[in-house]
Formats: structure tokens, sequence, C-alpha cells
């Protein structure tokens, strides 16, 4: 993969292709880690297969998406609840 530059959240993980012994990890690789990132943080990954057969793993990483609940609903009122409002009926 020739021309690429790692940026920050980027990560590349290779296949392993000589490997010694059965403790040996399959895969090895490096990672940017994200601006903002500090340790304890929790973060998202993602790969994409890629290179000659499959023989690299390229990837992402990024903190993790939060939901929008949307806005915050009241609690319904609890049931025999008196109600103190001006309406007249």
């Amino acid at each position: 993969m020739a021309g690429y530059e790692q940026k920050p959240g980027d990560i590349a993980v290779f296949k392993e292709r000589e490997k010694r012994n059965d403790r040996a990890p399959d895969w090895r690789g490096n990672l940017i880690v994200p601006e903002g990132a500090k340790p304890g943080d929790k973060l998202e990954v993602a790969f994409w297969a890629k290179g000659d057969n499959g023989t690299m793993l390229a990837g992402s990483v990024k903190f993790p998406t939060q939901r929008d609940a949307g806005p915050a609903r009241e609690a319904p009122p609890q049931r025999g609840a008196r109600f103190d409002d001006d309406i007249p009926f």
C-alpha cells in the first residue's frame, strides 16, 4: 500500500508472514491514537480486508457515537395525582 499515510484514528494490521512459534500473533500492526483520547477511554474500531488475498486489515478508531435520545420526556402523572392547573373543567 505504497503512498498511504496513516492519520490519527487509523489502524493498519498485517498478517504475520514469519510466525516463529505457536504462541506468536497471527496479525500485527499499529494505530495512531485519535486526538483527544486518553488512557482508559473506550473507543470503537472497524476493519476492512485489504491487500492481496486479505493480507492486511485497515481500520479506524473513533469515540463511540452517542445515539440521540431525542427530547427528554416527563414522567406521566401517577394514578390519583391532583392536577394543579387553571383549566376550569
